[in-house]
C-alpha cells in the first residue's frame, strides 16, 4: 500500500470526515485482501459512513442501510448472518452513546422470527414470555414500565393498559434494524429511564437500485390441536419492494407481511398453598401443621393469531438543500382463543366439607407438605372460555431537512400514532350435581405436571351440564374492553456544524407531544334463560372432549362457546366498584426544549468525541374518571384531576478512542420514566364506615392522576476493543439511583369532598384515608455486563465462516417496590441474564443455534378478570436453531434461498412459584405450562 495513502488514512478518525474515511477503508480492504472478499452478494457500510448518515438528521442514528451506496466503489461484500453482525457491531462502534443493535440480514429478514426475540439476545436485555412467546422487554433489570419504544425516532402508543409496547404488533419482516440506547441523547425525545428501543424501517434512497424480497414460511406447533376448534398449522408471507426514480431523487419502499400463527398451551396452576398457619381451620384427614394445595386449574389453550402489517416510505431529495421523508406503518392483529379444562377449590371455606384420606407427606426443609392422597366432596368446575381480541395500530410521520447554508440545517418532523383494542373475554361454567373424590400426586420442584384421578366422567354431556357449580351467582361472565391510545407530535430543530475546533456541531430545538389514552370496560353476567339452574348442551354444539391426559384426567366437556351463549344464556350488565374503576381517560401534554453540543477533538494521541446535552421538559397531565360509592357500587360523579411538573435533564456522552480498536465510553445523565397510565386514572371509590372505631370516617382507593415520574441519576462506563470485521469484546458497568419509586400507599389526609356520602350516618369530616399509587422511597440499581462477538477466522483459517456471540449481565438493587421494610423484589429484575449464539455461514450454507437464559424474576401478569398482578417466574432457558441455504449467483436458482427454524427446541416450561417462603425458605410450585416447539420451513426470493 502506498505510504502516502497510509499517511492520509491515519489522519482520518473523526466521524464527520466520512468521505475520506470511507475511501481509506476501501483502499485498505482492497490492499489487504479481506477475509470475506470472496463472499459477494450484499455489502456493508463502514463505521465512518454510518456516522456520516447520523449527522444528516436529528433523528436517532439508524443501523447501516447504505450497502448499495458503496457498491460502485468496489467494496467488500458480506452476506446473511455475518452481514447482520457486522452491521450491528459497526452501529455500536460508531455511536456516541452506549448502545446495542441488531440489524437485518437482508431486506425483510431480521435474524429471528420476532423482533422481541432479536432484542432479547442483546447484552443486558431480557424478554418475558407471554403465552409462550417473547413479547415485552426488560432493560437492565427494570420492567417495561421504565423503557421507551420509538419507531423511526418517534414515540409509539401501545395496545395495553400502560406504555409498554407489545412487540408482537411489529412484524420483524418490515423492520430493518433495532437500536437500544442505554445512555440518553439530548436529541432523543420520549426516551426512557432504563433505555430506549428505536425500531427502524428502511430508507429507499440509501439504496442505489431496485430491490425485491419475498418470504413464504409454513409453521407447525408440536403440541398439535389442543382444542377441537384450534389449529396446529399456520403460515407467514411477506414481500418488500424498494425502488428509486428521477435520478435517485425519489425513493419508494413498500412492505407487507401476513402472519397466521397457531398457538397451543398445556396449562396447570395451583391457586395457593397453606394450612400450617394458626388461623387455618382444622380439616378432616389433614395432619396438623401440614401445608396443602388449596385449589387448582388445568386447561388447554388454543389460539389463532392473524396479523397483517404494511410499511410504506416515500423519500424525496431533489437537491442537496431539501430532504423529505414520509413513512407509514399499519398493523391489524386479530386473535381468537379457546380455553377448555377444569378448576376446583379444596380449601376449608368451599362449603362442601372437603376432607382427605390416604395422605402422603414430603418433608421439605422445615415444611411438611401433603403431596399425595385423595380429596373428597369435590365439585370441580368445567370451563369453556373464549377470548377474541382485535388490535389496530398505525403510525405516520413526515420529516423534512432543509440545508440553509453549508453549516446550518433546519428540520421539521410531524407525526401521529394511534392504537385501538377491542377485547371480549367470555367464561362459561359447567359441572356435575354429584360430588366427586379426586386422587392427587404432586411433584415438588416445579419440574413436571401433577397427576390426578377422578371418579366422574367430566366429558359426559349427560353428567356435566351448564350450571353454577361454585355458587358464584352466575353461569358465565363476559367482559368487553375497549382501549384507544392516540399520540400526536411535532418537532422543530436547528443544527450547525463546525469545520474546526473541539466541537463538531450544535443541535437545539423544540418537541411537543399530546397523548390521550381511553379505556372502558363493561361486565356482563351470563345467566341461563328462564331462570334454569342447569341445562344440558345439545349434540350439535359439542366438540371433541378436551384431552387432559397430561395431568392424568381423561378429558372434560367441550362445546362451541359463542353458540352456547346465543342459545342458552341471557346477558345482564353487572358492574361492581372494581369494574367501574377500570374506566379512565388520561391526557398528557409534554413539551421538550433541547440542546446538544457535539464534541470531536484530539487530546494528545486520544481521539475524544461525544456530546453534552440538556432537556427541559414541561408536563401537564390529567385524568377523567368516576368517583364511585363503594357500598352501593354506583357512580357519584365524573371527575377530572391532574397536575403539572418540570424536569431538567442534563446528559453527557464521551468516547475516548485510543486507537487500535480500544475505546472507553462514559455516560452520565438524569433520566425519567413517566408513571404507568393505569396508575394515573382518576377513578376512585370510597364510603363512610357505619360501625366500628372508624365509624363516620371516609376511606377508599383508586388511581392517582397527581403522580410524578420515576426519576433517576445514572452513570455508565464501558471499555471496548474492536478487531476484525465483526469482532469485539466489551465490559460495561452501570449505576442508577432512583429518587423515588411508585408503589401503593395509604394517604392519611385525603380530601373526599368530591364524593357523595350514601351512608346513613354523617361523615365526621371530608378527610380520610385513601389507598393509591404514590411516589415513595427509591434506591439504587447497579450491575455489570460483558459481551463479545468473535469471528472464528481470526483464530485460524480453518474456522473461517464460524463465529460466536456471547453476553452476560449481573444486576442488583436496593429498591423495595412495595415500600421500605417489605421483602418483595423489583418487577422485571433477573439478577443474571445470558445469551450465546454459535453460527456458521459460508458458500451459501448457514446455521445458527442460540440459547438465552434469565434467572428468576417477579413478573407482571394478567391475573383474575384481566387485572394486573405479579408472580415469581423461575429461571428460563430457551434454545432455538436456524438452518439455511442460499443458492449461488452462478446457478439457475440464483436469488432463491431456503430456511428451516425451530424455536424452543427443548420445549422449555414456563414455571412460577408462590412468592412467600415457608419454613426453611421453601417456595411452593404454582404454574407449569408447556407451549411446544415451533417449526418453520420456508423459501425466500430476492432480486436487485
Amino acid at each position: 500500500m502506498p505510504s502516502q495513502l497510509k499517511s492520509a488514512c491515519s489522519l482520518v478518525r473523526a466521524p464527520r470526515r466520512s468521505a475520506l474515511a470511507t475511501a481509506c477503508y476501501l483502499a485498505l480492504m482492497s490492499a489487504t485482501g479481506a477475509a470475506y472478499a470472496q463472499e459477494t452478494q450484499t455489502e456493508l457500510t463502514t463505521p465512518e459512513t454510518q456516522a456520516d448518515q447520523a449527522s444528516t438528521t436529528e433523528q436517532p442514528a439508524t443501523a447501516p442501510q447504505t450497502a448499495e451506496e458503496v457498491d460502485t466503489l468496489g467494496t467488500v461484500h458480506v452476506t446473511g448472518i455475518r452481514r447482520s453482525i457486522m452491521s450491528s457491531v459497526n452501529t455500536k462502534n460508531s455511536s456516541d452513546s452506549i448502545v446495542e443493535a441488531v440489524s437485518s440480514e437482508d431486506l425483510g429478514k431480521l435474524p429471528d422470527v420476532s423482533i422481541a426475540e432479536s432484542i432479547a439476545r442483546l447484552p443486558g436485555l431480557a424478554a418475558q414470555r407471554v403465552d409462550g412467546r417473547a413479547q415485552v422487554i426488560a432493560i437492565r433489570g427494570l420492567s417495561p414500565d421504565f423503557a421507551a419504544t420509538l419507531l423511526n425516532g418517534r414515540e409509539q402508543v401501545s395496545t395495553g393498559d400502560n406504555r409498554g409496547v407489545e412487540f408482537d404488533q411489529y412484524p420483524s419482516e418490515l423492520m430493518s434494524a433495532v437500536t437500544v440506547y442505554k445512555t440518553p441523547d439530548a436529541t432523543l425525545i420520549g426516551q426512557g429511564l432504563s433505555g430506549t428501543i428505536n425500531l427502524q424501517t428502511v430508507r429507499p434512497l440509501s439504496f442505489t437500485e431496485q430491490r425485491f424480497v419475498a418470504n413464504v414460511r409454513g409453521e407447525y406447533n408440536s403440541l398439535g390441536e389442543q382444542n377441537f376448534d384450534g389449529s396446529k398449522q399456520g403460515y407467514r408471507v411477506s414481500a418488500s419492494y424498494i425502488d428509486q426514480f428521477r435520478d435517485n431523487t425519489i425513493g419508494v419502499a413498500i412492505g407487507v407481511a401476513r402472519l397466521d400463527s397457531p398457538f397451543q398451551e398445556q396449562h396447570y396452576k395451583a391457586w395457593w398453598w397453606g394450612g400450617n398457619e394458626d388461623w387455618f381451620p382444622a380439616v378432616e384427614g389433614k395432619p396438623a401443621d401440614t401445608v396443602a394445595q388449596q385449589g387448582a386449574e388445568a386447561w388447554l389453550r388454543s389460539r389463532d393469531q392473524v396479523r397483517d402489517g404494511v410499511m410504506g416510505v416515500l423519500e424525496f431529495k431533489p437537491n442537496e438543500f431539501v430532504h423529505s421523508t414520509l413513512d407509514m406503518y399499519y398493523s391489524k392483529f386479530e386473535q381468537k382463543e379457546s380455553t377448555r379444562g377444569m378448576m376446583w377449590s379444596n380449601d376449608p371455606w368451599t362449603g362442601n366439607s372437603v376432607y382427605y384420606t390416604d395422605t402422603g407427606i414430603t418433608q421439605v426443609g422445615q415444611t411438611p407438605i401433603i403431596t399425595s392422597g385423595t380429596m373428597h366432596n369435590m365439585e370441580p368446575i368445567v370451563r369453556n372460555d373464549a377470548n377474541q381480541r382485535d388490535d389496530t395500530l398505525y403510525s405516520i410521520g413526515w420529516n423534512t431537512e432543509f440545508k440553509v447554508t453549508d453549516n446550518w440545517k433546519a428540520t421539521t418532523d410531524v407525526y401521529y400514532s394511534r392504537a385501538k383494542r377491542h377485547q371480549d373475554w367470555l367464561e362459561t361454567y359447567a359441572g356435575s350435581a354429584a360430588l366427586d373424590s379426586i386422587t392427587f400426586d404432586y411433584p415438588l420442584g416445579s419440574n413436571d405436571f401433577p397427576t390426578f384421578g377422578a371418579g366422574l366422567d367430566y366429558a359426559d354431556p349427560e353428567t356435566i351440564t351448564l350450571s353454577d357449580p361454585a355458587g358464584w351467582g352466575r353461569e358465565g361472565r363476559l367482559e368487553k374492553t375497549n382501549q384507544d391510545d392516540q399520540l400526536s407530535g411535532i418537532r422543530l430543530g436547528l443544527s450547525r456544524s463546525f469545520d474546526s475546533g473541539p466541537f463538531s456541531g450544535i443541535d437545539f430545538g423544540f418537541a411537543g407531544t399530546r397523548r390521550i389514552k381511553d379505556k372502558t370496560s363493561s361486565v356482563y353476567f351470563a345467566q341461563l334463560k328462564n331462570g334454569a339452574s342447569s341445562v344440558a348442551v345439545e349434540d350439535d354444539l359439542l366438540g371433541s372432549p378436551t384431552d387432559l391426559g397430561y395431568i392424568g384426567l381423561p378429558g372434560s366437556l367441550a362445546y362451541d362457546v359463542f353458540g352456547a351463549l346465543d342459545r342458552y344464556y341471557d346477558l345482564e350488565l353487572h358492574m361492581d366498584a372494581n369494574d367501574l374503576r377500570k374506566d379512565f381517560t388520561v391526557r398528557e401534554n409534554v413539551e421538550t426544549t433541547f440542546a446538544k453540543l457535539n464534541i470531536d477533538t484530539d487530546i494528545g494521541s486520544i481521539r475524544l468525541r461525544g456530546n453534552v446535552g440538556l432537556q427541559y421538559v414541561h408536563t401537564n397531565q390529567s385524568s377523567t374518571g368516576f368517583d364511585i360509592d363503594d357500598s352501593t357500587a354506583t357512580i357519584d360523579s365524573s371527575v377530572t384531576r391532574g397536575t403539572t411538573y418540570d424536569d431538567v435533564l442534563p446528559s453527557l456522552n464521551l468516547v475516548a478512542d485510543f486507537g487500535s480498536g480500544w475505546m472507553l465510553r462514559l455516560g452520565a445523565a438524569k433520566t425519567l420514566a413517566r408513571p404507568r397510565v393505569d396508575d394515573m386514572r382518576a377513578s376512585g371509590s370510597a364510603s363512610v364506615a357505619e360501625t366500628g372505631e372508624n365509624a363516620g370516617r371516609w376511606s377508599g382507593n383508586g388511581g392517582n392522576p397527581l403522580l410524578e415520574p420515576w426519576r433517576a441519576t445514572s452513570g455508565d462506563l464501558s471499555l471496548e476493543k474492536y478487531f476484525g470485521d465483526a469482532s469485539y469484546v466489551a465490559l460495561a458497568l452501570f449505576y442508577k439511583n432512583l429518587d423515588t419509586y411508585v408503589y401503593t400507599q395509604t394517604v392519611e389526609d385525603y380530601d373526599f369532598s368530591g364524593f357523595i356520602n350514601t351512608s346513613p350516618i354523617p361523615a365526621i369530616s371530608d378527610i380520610g384515608t385513601f389507598s393509591t399509587p404514590a411516589n415513595g422511597e427509591g434506591g439504587y440499581l447497579r450491575g455489570a455486563e460483558i459481551s463479545t462477538s468473535l469471528e472464528g477466522g481470526l483464530l485460524t483459517p480453518v474456522l473461517d465462516g464460524f463465529g460466536v456471540l456471547l453476553n452476560g449481565s449481573y444486576t442488583e438493587t436496593s429498591i423495595h417496590p412495595n415500600g421500605p421494610g417489605t421483602s418483595s423484589t423489583l418487577p422485571g429484575l433477573s439478577k443474571i441474564v445470558a445469551n450465546v449464539t454459535a453460527y456458521y455461514e459460508k458458500h451459501g450454507f448457514s446455521a445458527r443455534i442460540s440459547q438465552r437464559y434469565r434467572s428468576d424474576f417477579n413478573a407482571e401478569i394478567a391475573s383474575l378478570f384481566a387485572q394486573r398482578g405479579y408472580t415469581r417466574v423461575l429461571s428460563d432457558r430457551q434454545l432455538d436453531m436456524q438452518l439455511g441455504y442460499a443458492f449461488q449467483p452462478d446457478t439457475a436458482l440464483d436469488g432463491w434461498s431456503v430456511q428451516f427454524m425451530v424455536n424452543n427446541i427443548t420445549n422449555s416450561p414456563y414455571r412460577t412459584v408462590q412468592d412467600n417462603d415457608f419454613a426453611g425458605g421453601y417456595k411452593a410450585p404454582l404454574e407449569y405450562n408447556l407451549y411446544g416447539r415451533q417449526y418453520l420451513l420456508g423459501v425466500t426470493y430476492s432480486f436487485q
